[in-house]
């Protein structure tokens, strides 16, 4: 709502505006800030991650068992939170699109939240229950061999400022769809480490998807790209910075 959006956006500024020194995890935020009468001595500093835990490999075979992932197939991986303000129902309504012409194709969406019910009621009336796992909340030992086995790691949520889970898939080696709001194109870089695409278009969502599907060589290079990109966001780094 518009008018308790303005409120908390002017309590946030005054609040800010009373510390000596603020962080936020991406420039975008910052710019989101500065709008609101922003004058508080601020840097944007990485939330980062433990690198140690992330990194390209071969999830073990019987993870596919334990959570019902076809390991013959291509993957488009969400992790996250399910409420709807991530917008996951645009992920499945591009799965049902794609899955129209393409048979090599499973989605598995890692999470669980308010708008899970509501998900998996849309999966079914779309006729996508054999091609959707919805694995609900794991154990955080599991996430890294989760990322593991995306081909392509998918953002919907318009709601993120650095977005860690799709950081912890480009540090697994995977390219990485976005949608274009806030500050997902800060890490997911259109054209070099994967595509952004408009809010709630889930034809894009679907479009940009499977040119990456498609071409192995280029599935390589963006996965190489997004790799580079994670290794600039190591926890090490970000706790020297707040040190500092």
């Amino acid at each position: 709502a518009r008018p308790i959006n303005y409120m908390l956006k002017e309590y946030g500024a005054r609040f800010y505006n009373n510390a000596d020194y603020v962080t936020l995890p991406t420039e975008a935020a910052i710019k989101m800030l500065e709008r609101d009468s922003f004058r508080a001595p601020y840097v944007a500093i990485s939330n980062g991650i433990d690198l140690s835990r992330f990194k390209p490999g071969k999830a073990p075979s019987d993870l596919y068992g334990r959570f019902h992932i076809p390991g013959d197939k291509q993957i488009v991986l969400y992790v996250g939170r399910l409420d709807a303000e991530k917008h996951v129902s645009i992920l499945i309504k591009a799965a049902h699109r794609m899955l129209q012409t393409r048979h090599n194709l499973h989605f598995v969406i890692v999470g669980k939240g308010t708008d899970m019910e509501n998900l998996q009621v849309l999966t079914e009336r779309l006729g996508l229950q054999k091609h959707v796992t919805f694995t609900g909340r794991v154990e955080d030992e599991d996430i890294p061999l989760l990322h593991q086995i995306s081909t392509v790691f998918a953002v919907p949520s318009p709601a993120e400022l650095q977005c860690l889970a799709m950081l912890e898939s480009m540090a697994s080696g995977s390219p990485v769809v976005a949608v274009n709001v806030g500050a997902l194109y800060e890490l997911c870089q259109d054209g070099r480490n994967g595509y952004l695409y408009e809010l709630d278009q889930d034809d894009q969502l679907a479009e940009k998807l499977g040119v990456i599907l498609d071409d192995p060589n280029l599935r390589k290079k963006m996965g190489a790209e997004s790799l580079a990109i994670a290794k600039t966001h190591d926890l090490s780094h970000t706790i020297s910075q707040f040190v500092d």
